[in-house]
């Protein structure tokens, strides 16, 4: 085979002639500075949409014609090309856009306001329902909301009854899962226009839905309180979380390998930085926190330390808007002279994985994991390649391994459980060891709540351990006290050494 080959299994289907679609091979000559629509053509009788380019290449949507080297670094030289939804494919990678449009004919019955070219721009919009990866009968769509908020936009004096078709219990705008990571090239786009509208539902009083049912997620305390910074180190450790998390876990075997890697830390009480509904709710009281705690670290001379990602990730988020809106900043740091802190772009956070990825590779592995396997269920990019070969650790990163239905527990908690069953559940079937977590939440699921999602998800409970990096690392070297480890608090019971 040429090396200027790709290697293409295809989605077949022609309704036609075929009882059941099938992926074909093809060896399909490429020009390296060409683009995806010349392999798209050379593959024999292949149907799909050259105008309105979308199709899923190994597994991942992509709607541009993008230069061929360019998804060879992203996908390698063998792909699997299908449509973007297998259950609406008309032939091969074409869509039936008429099923697509079909549960949307009670809403527009209800807007008789709309003009013909207002409905069509639907279609436009509707190929993005596709990419939600959780299984949801009756979800309005993703695509549909972003509809409904260009609609709002032709329409403000109608943005409460619009609003109010999209604020649904059971299928609405609030049941969203982020799409990023589902798309090439990656982007947030999309997520921030949807998040968009959930910050109108969560903003209480300003939000046009009078009574809405979901401002009551935006009820969150922060409690302020003016700290102790008479003593100074380089790390503050953030250690604030919900009552209904277990952090013991983490905190525990965090707190016992910086002591190993002889890295000095502070623990002082941090104002909880109000999780994934925060950024979303009142930001300025969002802003607030994050400042308290960025500025607090800063003052006793060191970085916040986020032991797990939603807490970076929070931080960071905080971080950007406060360096970047003086408005905001300013308004902020009012509120923090109280408490005899201020905020300044010098204050920063580190993410602890992105610490040990550097600080371990100093110390020797005693018990490495040669021969063991992983699921590592993170959403960084960041694979810490080095600090892998350090524990001899072989990890699988599959897509599902960046999803996470955590925050839907506040919304429908028998769908989050049961969605984060199926991606626990598609990782061990893998037959991995355990399951590495990076989030707090995301353990919460996997362990906390593991039992009670294998019952949703209608499958007999496998009790495979759902560890943290810090535990791995102090694992590798020859800690074997569970308390320690913070092993003991566990509910599903760390079984395989």
């Amino acid at each position: 085979m040429s090396l200027l080959t790709l290697k293409i299994r295809a989605f077949k289907f022609n309704p036609i002639c075929d009882y059941n679609p099938a992926y074909v091979l093809y060896g399909v000559s490429y020009n390296p500075g060409g683009r995806l629509k010349e392999v798209l053509a050379s593959v024999p009788n292949l149907a799909y949409d050259s105008v309105h380019l979308g199709l899923k290449i190994n597994q991942i949507a992509v709607f541009e014609d993008l230069e061929i080297a360019d998804l060879i670094d992203r996908f390698g030289k063998e792909w699997v090309l299908e449509p973007l939804a297998i259950p609406y494919a008309k032939q091969d990678l074409l869509l039936d856009e008429e099923a697509l449009l079909e549960p949307y004919a009670n809403f527009f019955a209800s807007a008789p306001f709309l003009t013909e070219e207002e409905r069509a721009e639907l279609a436009k919009y509707a190929n993005i329902n596709t990419l939600t990866p959780k299984e949801h009968a009756g979800y309005f769509g993703d695509g549909f909301f972003l509809y409904a908020k260009w609609l709002m936009e032709r329409y403000p004096h109608r943005s409460p009854e619009i609003l109010s078709s999209i604020a649904d219990k059971m299928h609405g705008v609030m049941h969203f899962v982020p799409l990023k990571h589902r798309l090439y090239p990656e982007s947030d786009a999309l997520d921030v226009e949807i998040y968009s509208l959930q910050q109108m539902l969560l903003n209480g009083s300003k939000c046009p839905l009078a009574n809405n049912p979901w401002a009551r997620l935006g009820n969150i305390a922060y409690n302020f309180s003016k700290p102790d910074t008479s003593k100074q180190a380089p790390y503050l450790l953030y250690s604030t979380y919900p009552q209904s998390y277990n952090a013991t876990p983490l905190l525990q075997s965090t707190r016992l390998l910086l002591q190993k890697l002889n890295l000095h830390f502070l623990e002082l009480p941090c104002v909880f930085d109000g999780g994934h509904w925060g950024r979303l709710a009142d930001l300025e009281k969002f802003l607030a926190a994050s400042a308290y705690n960025l500025a607090l670290a800063h003052k006793v001379g060191g970085v916040l330390l986020c032991a797990e990602e939603d807490a970076y990730k929070n931080a960071t988020h905080a971080k950007v808007l406060l360096d970047s809106e003086p408005d905001l900043l300013e308004s902020v740091n009012q509120n923090l002279a109280a408490y005899g802190l201020s905020y300044s772009p010098e204050a920063t956070a580190v993410f602890l994985n992105d610490l040990l990825a550097k600080e371990v590779l100093q110390l020797e592995p005693i018990t490495p994991f040669k021969g063991f396997s992983a699921v590592w269920f993170k959403e960084s990019a960041q694979e810490h390649p080095a600090l892998l070969k350090w524990l001899g650790l072989h990890t699988h990163s599959p897509l599902f391994s960046k999803e996470s239905y955590a925050h839907l527990l506040d919304i429908d908690r028998q769908m989050a459980l049961k969605e984060s069953a199926r991606i626990r559940y598609a990782g061990i079937d893998l037959g991995v060891d355990f399951l590495m977590v990076d989030a707090l939440s995301q353990f919460h699921m996997f362990d906390t709540l593991a039992e009670q999602a294998s019952k949703a998800y209608q499958r007999d409970h496998d009790c495979t351990s759902a560890l943290f990096l810090p535990q791995v690392v102090l694992l590798a070297l020859g800690e074997r006290e569970t308390k320690a480890l913070g092993l003991d608090s566990h509910k599903n019971a760390f079984n395989f050494l």
